[in-house]
């Protein structure tokens, strides 16, 4: 390599190379740190200890760590249990209004993530349009409490908010598909489902580990819906990381949780990303 490629090359990596390290492996060399450190007297104290992740594993820290992952894994599987449907109808079935839908589907993520929040607090509300709705008709006579302040309302929340997410790639991969494949499929007798099953689905899994993906994560961080929608019933770790770092100023115990969620989502990537490698890639 010469000293003009040489030079070239730095020129080119260095301003890239130097945003990932100020804005991404400072921090997180910081956080790792700081996970080791201890809090003494409102003081962050530079003593090494495992005693941050000792507490992770007490019972009140891992009830909030289970029911995360409960919570994010049923967020992501009804997202796709949703989504798969419209990015295939928009990938497959229309034309003319496509780019009418995909403007539909893209539309939510157009208003803020809080403003959707509240929304579903004056849908789910003892008071809320659903309560009305099913007093109004006469299936219940008092307003139902467990619609909000539950896990359920999170969740239903963070489908709505996620959802576009998981389409709009299983619908870049679905468009992309060869349709010769499927003429083959036809000419050799199979059927719609057999089709779907044994050319759609498997040609659509790195769509799906993608969306999956991008549900997911944002899911098992999540902490102003489950602070707003959930209450003190639906309590997830982002909000409890939250206070460690805005209330409690235990920035090393914040520190240790944020590194435990970034480890849960990194071994779900993987799995992800393994089950959604195309056939025949090892």
């Amino acid at each position: 390599m010469t000293r003009r490629t040489l030079a070239a090359a730095t020129a080119f990596l260095a301003p890239p190379g130097l945003w990932i390290g100020v804005f991404f492996v400072l921090p997180m060399a910081t956080i790792v740190l700081l996970s080791f450190w201890r809090v003494v007297d409102y003081d962050i104290v530079a003593d090494f200890t495992l005693r941050n992740y000792e507490r992770l594993v007490r019972p009140l820290y891992l009830d909030v760590f289970w029911r995360t992952i409960k919570v994010s894994v049923l967020v992501t599987a009804i997202s796709l249990v949703v989504g798969y449907p419209v990015a295939y109808f928009l990938a497959r079935k229309t034309r003319r209004f496509r780019v009418t839908l995909l403007v539909l589907v893209i539309l939510p993520l157009w208003t803020s993530y809080l403003v959707r929040t509240y929304a579903w607090m004056l849908i789910l509300g003892t008071k809320g349009a659903v309560n009305q709705a099913l007093q109004a008709v006469g299936l219940t006579s008092e307003p139902i409490s467990w619609l909000l302040y539950s896990d359920f309302a999170v969740t239903l929340a963070l489908v709505h908010i996620y959802v576009p997410y998981l389409i709009l790639p299983l619908y870049s991969v679905l468009e992309k598909l060869d349709p010769s494949l499927f003429e083959a499929a036809k000419d050799l007798g199979g059927g719609r489902w057999r089709t779907f099953l044994h050319v759609t689905l498997p040609l659509s899994l790195p769509g799906v580990a993608t969306g999956c993906l991008f549900v997911f994560i944002p899911s098992m961080g999540s902490f102003v819906t489950p602070e707003l929608l959930g209450g003190t019933r639906s309590i997830l770790i982002g909000s409890i990381v939250a206070q460690q770092f805005g209330v409690a100023f235990e920035y090393p115990l914040g520190s240790a949780m944020a590194l435990a969620i970034m480890g849960i989502i990194l071994l779900v990537a993987v799995a992800l990303l393994r089950a959604g490698r195309p056939a025949g890639v090892s």
